[in-house]
């Protein structure tokens, strides 16, 4: 049964304090202003909800927290009436053992509601908090869910029609707000020698002597500016970098991170990490870094150096170059044509962590993104040869035994894969052989693609022929000039020996790498185009969820060939680990407060 909340608190899920912006290409990384008087501030792209004092006062307003939504593209959705007093009340450990407090809120075109399920149903739900309150008792209960509004006509900011697929969907989860300085846009200075320890440096002119940094990356965080050289960082045992997506709304990205660290901060599984003190909030650093465009509008900060903000082309040679490593826009201010990768700024900001000097207790460090923020993880951590990555899962000589923090790759819901090699997978006959299972492809948890009629195989010529771009960079690791990415190429053609590649897959394999895929990631990929009708990411699969398991299995194939790298112990037959989030579609805000998201963060 499922029902909308109390009518009389209704009308405060429309009463929102919201900003709509003009959509536009261009990222607005000014704040969103709730009150400035009591100096609670929002990110970009949210809405700010406010908090009531009690059910009895309800327009008592004592604080706000920050709504996100699917995409920075569409408005936001209403807040879900939030009372101080229940914060306690509500506290709760879920039938999976996550707890859950703080404000919610819903997607465009639905309304806060409550669904009685049994508690068994309730555990398949898809949120922390929609998997709820546990009634240990078996017996129908009340959670929190959100419910279609079918008289609403949800619009986004272009006065496009939205079309809401399903019923019900989980509740977001708001982050507490910021001050005015906690919301910030700060600056990590990238040293001139990074740009060019890739590249030929006879490309680059016009260097002064005196000159040390080319500029500097903007990014968020929920520690403020952590990039001084004399600030060192005793508290911190875990750090999270959220990578945006192709909306470089990386301000959410910050919002939905430290919501949900409250959450894991309480979670019985993690509240201590190897026989450690538990994790309490103050011990996670979250950054988010902006990859930002040449149009973004990016507010001067007092706390950054004076250097320009490094940014990366939007739209050529492809839309959101910075997603596979491309180099950055030469800065019109400057005197030289330096550049620099999107994956070697990505290396200043991980060895910057792995500092210990800076950060001498730290011992995990998460590096998380969705979509095209899943791609760019990905592709990073394929190609990367910072120091830092270290303690992986083989015994192998790109494992090595060092005092660094364990760093985690976790790439969620990306549209496409850089594969290591030229096989993909291909149907055994042209015959349809669907996956045998009752449920919808939304409701399946288990595999889409039918991979007993399906070979992993190299192309033939006539299939090649059909898609001569398949293999070239970013789908597959051989050069591209259309598509320059010279970190990429230069680090892994050092591990490649004459086509084989052992070596970088065993790199790879040793990496701790988690893929996330959310369940209702199903909508089918118009491939994209860039060799004049022929499409380079064709043969991955037609939609997000099957090219990620199509990935996966490949990996699996290809460590098996390899004797798994020598890897003994437990799990000694697996590369790397992969989760669909139940209910989820396209969704970082929700990916990411998902229990399946936690897990691979902090578990």
């Amino acid at each position: 049964m499922l029902r909308p909340t109390t009518a009389a608190l209704v009308w405060w899920c429309c009463l929102l304090v919201v900003v709509l912006p003009i959509f536009s290409s261009a990222y607005d990384a000014n704040s969103v202003v709730c009150d400035a008087e009591q100096n609670f501030f929002c990110p970009p792209a949210t809405s700010c909800c406010p908090t009531f004092k009690s059910r009895k006062e309800p327009n008592v307003v004592v604080g706000y927290s920050c709504l996100m939504g699917w995409s920075s593209r569409y408005p936001r959705g209403p807040c879900c009436p939030h009372f101080e007093e229940e914060d306690d009340e509500t506290t709760r450990e879920n039938s999976d053992g996550l707890s859950w407090r703080g404000g919610t809120g819903c997607g465009n075109g639905y309304e806060c509601a409550s669904s009685s399920l049994s508690s068994s149903s309730l555990f398949d739900f898809a949120s922390p908090f929609l998997r709820g309150r546990r009634n240990t008792h078996g017996l129908n209960i009340d959670a929190p869910i959100c419910l279609i509004n079918s008289t609403a006509h949800p619009i986004d900011y272009q006065g496009k029609p939205i079309t809401n697929k399903y019923e019900t969907m989980p509740r977001y989860r708001t982050c507490q707000a910021f001050s005015k300085d906690g919301i910030d846009v700060y600056g990590l200075r990238i040293p001139i020698s990074v740009a060019l320890s890739y590249k030929n440096s006879s490309s680059v002119t016009n260097i002064g002597f005196d000159e040390k940094y080319m500029g500097q990356l903007p990014y968020y965080s929920n520690m403020g500016q952590i990039t001084a050289d004399d600030r060192v960082n005793f508290d911190i045992t875990t750090a999270v970098i959220g990578v945006h997506g192709s909306g470089r709304d990386a301000g959410t990205y910050l919002c939905a991170l430290t919501a949900i660290v409250e959450d894991a901060s309480k979670d019985h599984r993690f509240l201590r990490v190897r026989n450690k003190r538990r994790l309490l909030p103050k011990d996670v650093l979250v950054v988010a870094p902006l990859f930002a465009a040449p149009t973004d509008d990016i507010p001067p900060n007092t706390y950054s150096s004076s250097l320009p903000y490094i940014r990366w082309d939007a739209q050529y040679p492809i839309f959101h170059t910075w997603r596979y490593g491309a180099e950055s826009v030469p800065d019109g201010s400057s005197n030289n044509n330096i550049t620099i990768s999107s994956f070697g700024a990505m290396d200043v900001l991980l060895e910057r962590l792995c500092d210990r000097n800076h950060f001498p207790n730290l011992q995990r460090i998460v590096a998380i993104g969705h979509s095209a923020g899943g791609q760019y993880v990905h592709r990073w951590a394929l190609s990367s040869n910072s120091w830092c990555f270290g303690g992986g899962q083989f015994v192998h000589r790109w494992a090595p035994k060092a005092d660094l923090p364990n760093v985690r790759v976790v790439a969620a819901n990306p549209r496409s894969f850089t594969y290591l090699d030229d096989r993909r997978y291909f149907a055994i006959s042209d015959q349809n052989i669907a996956v045998k299972d009752d449920k919808s492809p939304a409701e399946n948890e288990g595999t889409l693609t039918p991979f007993d009629n399906y070979e992993l195989r190299s192309p033939s010529a006539a299939e090649a022929n059909e898609c001569n771009g398949f293999n070239k960079y970013e789908w597959g690791l051989a050069p591209d000039e259309v598509v320059p990415a010279p970190y990429v190429i230069n680090n892994v053609q050092k591990l490649i020996d004459h086509g084989d590649n052992s070596e970088l897959f065993c790199r790879y394999a040793s990496r701790d790498v988690v893929y996330l895929t959310g369940q209702r990631d199903i909508e089918p990929l118009a491939a994209e185009n860039r060799y004049k009708g022929l499409h380079g990411d064709r043969f991955q699969g037609p939609t997000r969820r099957e090219r990620s398991e199509r990935y996966f299995a490949s990996l699996q194939a290809r460590g098996r060939e390899l004797d798994f790298c020598g890897r003994i112990g437990e799990g000694a037959t697996k590369v790397h680990d992969r989760h669909i989030v139940k209910n989820v579609a396209h969704d970082h805000a929700l990916i990411f407060t998902s229990p399946e998201g936690i897990k691979s963060m902090f578990g």
